[in-house]
């Protein structure tokens, strides 16, 4: 079956010093392997493409019985100029595109998810505040879509803990949850929260859900 998909870059390697491994997470088809040949010969402009976070468009071969899939065709979409020269941003959409590749099984779509994390991305690279507001909404979506509604689990050992001395954080959730500054691209959106407690409640809701997505431990050291 050929499929054309836009896609995430989550993981490269190289095979066979002339080939490249990729993990992409795509639109139709979530989380999978693909091979694209002779990507890393001299004249190939693949090495560009497949960069970790781009997000690409691909025409491909897909077997449902094969691990890995051929891409024939590819192309950047983009290549986030306006978050790549900034660190916070590099730093808090890397720790996305990991909560991605460690937290999915293969060949599982989420449509809601990829367009969750398009929508942030690219708010991202376009804007410069409420980068944190940013973050929060992909992590509420996120978790939501993956079965975990932090914002009504009032039984989660998370949520529980800290509405007991901060009753107003569903709400606080509730409001970024909900909000439509991704799409609008408003940056003098503002929920009226505790900032320090809400990068604790978030910090520790990572730690609790996604333990192994090493680099957050850096991006909740730039929190501010």
């Amino acid at each position: 079956m050929k499929i054309s998909t836009p896609a995430f870059v989550l993981k490269t390697s190289i095979f066979k010093e002339s080939s490249l491994i990729v993990r992409l997470f795509t639109r139709e088809k979530g989380k999978s392997n693909y091979i694209i040949k002779a990507a890393m010969r001299q004249k190939s402009p693949n090495k560009a493409v497949y960069q970790q976070l781009n997000e690409i468009k691909i025409d491909y071969s897909h077997y449902p019985k094969r691990q890995i899939h051929p891409i024939y065709s590819s192309k950047t979409l983009n290549d986030w100029g306006g978050i790549c020269k900034d660190l916070k941003k590099t730093v808090l959409c890397t720790t996305m595109i990991e909560i991605i590749d460690k937290s999915f099984d293969e060949n599982i779509p989420d449509k809601q998810t990829y367009d969750v994390l398009s929508a942030v991305m690219k708010y991202f690279n376009t804007n410069n505040q409420n980068l944190n507001n940013a973050f929060y909404y992909f992590i509420i979506h996120f978790l939501k879509n993956s079965g975990y509604d932090i914002i009504n689990a009032k039984e989660h050992p998370i949520v529980k803990k800290f509405t007991q001395s901060y009753p107003e954080i569903p709400e606080n959730l509730k409001m970024i949850f909900s909000s439509k500054f991704i799409f609008s691209k408003e940056e003098n959106f503002e929920v009226d929260y505790d900032k320090k407690i809400m990068s604790k409640f978030i910090s520790e809701t990572m730690n609790y859900h996604f333990s192994d997505v090493k680099s957050f431990s850096v991006a909740k050291d730039i929190f501010s």
